[in-house]
């Protein structure tokens, strides 16, 4: 089972994030076509809010396409926005357990077989986002396809 399930903050990132790109590539293409129309080099103070909105662009689309939870048959992988990419085979894992209720970064615990504890935590919404003033964070997409992948590799391998 192959599964990629991304936050909707990361998934609005993924159109934000050009759009701001192409805005900063706008800002610099009519910076420098004014100059040159207009024979004045005021116009090219454009220059530095264009290349700050092409590369915070380019920084949301990549944090965007960095924050998921990967499902694969070899196991899960996940990484946030910013931060290491973290990632645990099937056979490491003893058993999944919810989140504490208060938690709305975790999509579950994983129990180790050697007696650890490892927060999967991947779909991260901002405090203001429109989803969490709504109510709590909904996991449940990504803990179903969690546990549907862990117990098909259980079942493959009994």
């Amino acid at each position: 089972m192959h599964a990629v399930i991304r936050s909707a903050g990361a998934q609005i990132n993924l159109v934000v994030g050009p759009m701001v790109a192409l805005i900063g590539v706008a800002a610099l293409l009519a910076g420098v076509v004014l100059s040159i129309v207009l024979e004045t080099a005021w116009f090219l103070m454009f220059l530095i809010p264009a290349a700050m909105g092409i590369g915070a662009g380019l920084l949301l689309l990549r944090g965007a396409r960095r924050s998921r939870l990967q499902i694969d048959p070899e196991g899960v992988t996940w990484c946030g926005f910013v931060g290491a990419e973290q990632s645990l085979r099937w056979q490491e894992i003893h058993q999944l357990l919810p989140p504490p209720p208060a938690s709305r970064r975790v999509v579950a615990i994983a129990q180790l077989r050697d007696g650890r504890q490892v927060e999967v935590r991947a779909l991260w919404e901002s405090p203001t986002s429109p989803a969490v003033l709504l109510g709590p964070s909904d996991h449940s997409r990504a803990q179903n396809a969690l546990l549907g992948a862990h117990r098909a590799w259980l079942a493959g391998h009994r």
